[in-house]
Formats: C-alpha cells, sequence, structure tokens
C-alpha cells in the first residue's frame, strides 16, 4: 500500500481485536540514553482522522537540539513523507516504502530493489487485464519518482495522495530496461497495482504468482504492492543504526501493526500502541497509550525530554 504502511489502509484504532492493554505505567520503565526515535504512522503517530499532532514539531526540534534523531517509517514514498513532515525536513531521517529506503539527511543510507524482469513481468500482466476488462494500473516506485504511463485524471486523483512525486511517462518498460541498462538514471523500489474494483484478485495473477520470492502484499480493497522478498522495516531499522553507530539499548520504536514486528526486535525501548494488533502487543517490551492520545508523544515527553 502506498500510503499507509502496506497492512492498514486507515488509522488502524480497534485492530487489537478485543485486546486492549493498559499502557506501561512510564516510571517503572528504566531510563536510558536514548539516542535513535523511530514510530510508524498510521495508527501509532497520526491521531485517528490521519492528522499530525502539531506538538511534533517543537519536540522534534527539542530532540534535535539534545542529538537524537527522530526517524518516521512508512510505506509511503519518499518524496511524501518529506512534504507531510515538510517543518522538519532540513536533516530528516526517513524509513520509506515500508523499508525499501532509508534515507539521512538527503543521503541514502541504504535500498533494496525489485529486480528487472519481474517488474517487467507484472507490467506486461496489468496491461493483459486491462484487455480483459480490468479497470486498474501499475505505480513503478522507484528512488527518485514514482512512474505511471497512465495519465486519465481520475487514475491520478489516486494516485497523487500517496506519491506527491510522480512522472507520467509513454512506456514503463522503457523505464524498467532503462534502468537495467544504465541509460534511465533511476533505481527501481517496488511495483504498486491499483485496480477501482478488487485488487486482490487481479493483483493474484499479476503479482502473486511472485509470493514465493518476494514480499507481495495486499492492503486494502484497492492496492497491492511486490518488492524484494527482503524489504523490511526491522533490516531498515538496523541499517540506520549502524550507519548512526546507535545500539538497540539506545533506540525507542513505536508501532501498532504487523508491519511493524520487525522493528520491535531492534530497539530495547519497543513500544506498541494500546490500539496495536495482538501480535505486536505481544512481541513489544512496552505499552504505549493509544494513538488517539498521542501516545508516542507522551512517551517521548515522559522518557527522553
Amino acid at each position: 500500500m502506498p500510503g499507509t504502511g502496506h497492512f492498514c489502509l486507515n488509522p488502524c484504532v480497534g485492530d487489537n481485536r478485543g485486546v486492549n492493554l493498559q499502557p506501561t505505567a512510564l516510571a517503572d520503565v528504566p531510563a536510558g540514553d536514548i539516542r535513535l526515535i523511530v514510530s510508524d504512522l498510521d495508527g501509532t503517530l497520526l491521531d485517528e482522522n490521519g492528522q499530525m499532532p502539531e506538538e511534533l514539531w517543537a519536540i522534534v526540534r527539542e530532540l534535535h537540539d539534545k542529538g537524537i534523531v527522530f526517524a518516521p517509517a512508512s510505506g509511503r514514498q519518499y518524496w511524501t513523507l518529506l512534504d507531510i513532515f515538510d517543518p522538519i525536513r532540513d536533516g530528516l531521517t526517513v524509513i520509506a516504502e515500508n523499508g525499501a529506503i532509508v534515507m539521512h539527511d538527503g543521503e541514502e543510507i541504504s535500498s533494496l530493489g525489485l529486480d528487472y524482469d519481474t517488474a517487467a513481468a507484472v507490467v506486461r500482466r496489468v496491461r493483459e487485464q486491462k484487455d480483459e476488462g480490468i479497470n486498474g494500473a501499475l505505480v513503478l516506485c522507484c528512488q527518485k519518482t514514482a512512474y505511471i504511463e497512465r495519465t486519465d485524471e481520475d487514475f491520478t486523483r489516486n494516485v497523487i495522495p500517496y506519491y506527491h512525486n510522480t512522472t507520467q511517462v509513454p512506456d514503463l518498460l522503457s523505464v524498467i530496461s532503462g534502468m537495467e541498462n544504465g541509460t534511465w538514471d533511476d533505481k527501481l523500489l517496488k511495483v504498486a497495482q491499483f485496480d477501482y474494483d478488487d485488487v486482490s484478485i487481479s493483483a493474484e495473477s499479476s503479482m502473486g504468482r511472485f509470493s514465493h520470492t518476494h514480499q507481495y502484499v495486499v492492503s486494502g480493497k484497492n492496492w497491492a504492492d511486490l518488492m524484494h522478498v527482503d524489504v523490511d522495516k526491522g533490516p531498515a531499522v538496523a541499517a540506520l543504526q549502524r550507519r548512526l553507530g546507535v545500539t538497540e539499548e539506545q533506540t525507542l520504536i513505536f508501532g501498532d501493526f504487523l508491519n511493524d514486528l520487525g522493528m520491535m526486535k531492534h530497539a530495547a525501548y519497543s513500544f506498541a500502541m494500546a490500539n496495536a494488533h495482538p501480535q505486536l502487543l505481544a512481541a513489544a517490551h512496552y505499552v504505549a497509550p493509544p494513538n488517539t492520545e498521542q501516545g508516542v508523544l507522551k512517551v517521548i515527553r515522559e522518557l527522553v525530554l
């Protein structure tokens, strides 16, 4: 899914399926030298309406003054995240595309690309589906921009909210072959399929056939993604820790859903939101107040500032 971390289309309030653990008493959390804070967005940092708490900007600036790195981790495009975090975009560290790419102050820290042959096969199959009457299209998600070849206004209106930096091209296969032979200067990260109807049906034949060798995720009614098999927020956090010289004992992480599970393994201070999925609540060391109560900010204020 382009916008919400690939597993949750809307803010994940209530995804704990009845599990309602009380937030950890922060006075009981041992003090530590936290140098890195990583937070998921939907269902975690954002409120129940998908809005960013205004207090965040001042808090991140205060963290920066203390030499502490704050990094959003999301399924969204890197450029989209820069726009979302525009008030603090200078020097911003970002885990984007669900971990496919990590950027620190405009510098690539790590990335895992999708192979060209698989991407080309998906493009060809989706074109066949158009001839079969399926109403959908692909987004070729790359480091510099997202490429689309379908240009009607209704389709682009569905794409732009998730991919702020989008480029229309006449032929996605030409872009893929150009990247492969070095004549097109970009790096392929994933392909995303949009379907006006049920994408789980159309994407099963275009992407699902690669699920044994790649990471294939249907993230809602209309969107599905195909990525390198090792793409995950967990390895992305580990790469960022190595780059910054930060240990797990110096890392604070927040998440709410299954695509955040990998991150929980890389932090001594791992917090699942009180509204989190049961598996995440089981994997995390601590429980933060729900996103509806600005739980991320409450924990940061109490433990770090």
